[in-house]
Parts: C-alpha cells; structure tokens; sequence
C-alpha cells in the first residue's frame, strides 16, 4: 500500500509538472498575442488561454493538495503501512513461500492464525529452526505457544 501511494504522489507530481509546461506555452502565446492589434478575434484568443490557464492552476491546486495529503498519510501512519503489509490485500496468493518466509523474518507477516502458512507443517519447521540457528528463543516461544492455542480453541 505504501508504494501505491507513493507511485501516486509521483503521478500527481507528473502531472502538475505537465501542467505548468501547458500554463508556460500558454504564456508565450498570449504574450505574442499582447503584441497583435487589437482586433475581437484577439480579446477572444486572450480570454480562452487565460482561462485554459486558470482552470490549469485550479487542478494543480487541487492535485498539490492531494499530494500533500498522501505524504501526510504516509507520515502519519509510516509505522502500521511497514507492519501491516499484507492485512488490506492478501498479496500472498502472489508470493511464494519462499518470500513469505522472507516477509515473515523480517516482521512484516507476523506469524499468527491468519498466516497464510500457519497450518503448513514444513512451514512452521523450517521458521522455527531459522529462529532456533539465530538464537531467537522467545520468537520459537510465542511460535509454539500461538500454535498450541490454537490446536486447543
């Protein structure tokens, strides 16, 4: 989620970047324009690129506040994006096990009843031993402990 929201933030940024070259050759031209004669043809020329112009600074108005509403979503709430990864959108029916097992060490899944290899003996082993050669003893612990549980309820 968080790399979607920051893919977003740099769309957006593209987009008010595009904008202001539209607003900038918009310029030019009424510059050029300003040195006509004066004629209606002229004052209507004017009027629509001022306008083209206006409605522009209005949409990147609107597109920088976004912006800045997603960086402070993302300050916000930095910590629960990084630990809770996978909780809105079960990406694990797109990784492996051998990147589950990479998210898992790294805290990113927590190893709980909804782990999508909880019941996945091989699984539970092979993280139970990772913990076991790294010395993470309160890790295997709360692993056997989660398990007992829930083979009890």
């Amino acid at each position: 989620m968080k790399d979607l929201i920051q893919k977003t933030i740099d769309l957006l940024k593209k987009k008010v970047k595009e904008n202001l070259e539209i607003i900038n050759k918009n310029q030019t031209r009424l510059n050029e324009m300003m040195n006509q004669p004066f004629s209606s043809e002229r004052t209507y020329m004017i009027e629509k690129n001022y306008a083209a112009n206006k409605a522009l600074l209005s949409e990147n108005n609107d597109l920088i506040s976004l912006q800045l509403n997603l960086v402070s979503f993302l300050e916000k709430h930095k910590d629960s994006l990084e630990h809770n990864v996978l909780n809105e959108i079960d990406m694990t029916e797109y990784l492996d096990d051998e990147e589950i097992f990479e998210l898992t060490v790294q805290g990113k899944i927590g190893f709980e009843t909804g782990h999508p290899k909880f019941s996945d003996e091989n699984f539970f082993n092979k993280l139970l031993n990772y913990y076991a050669s790294i010395e993470a003893y309160e890790k295997c612990n709360n692993m056997l402990s989660i398990r007992r549980k829930s083979q009890m309820g």
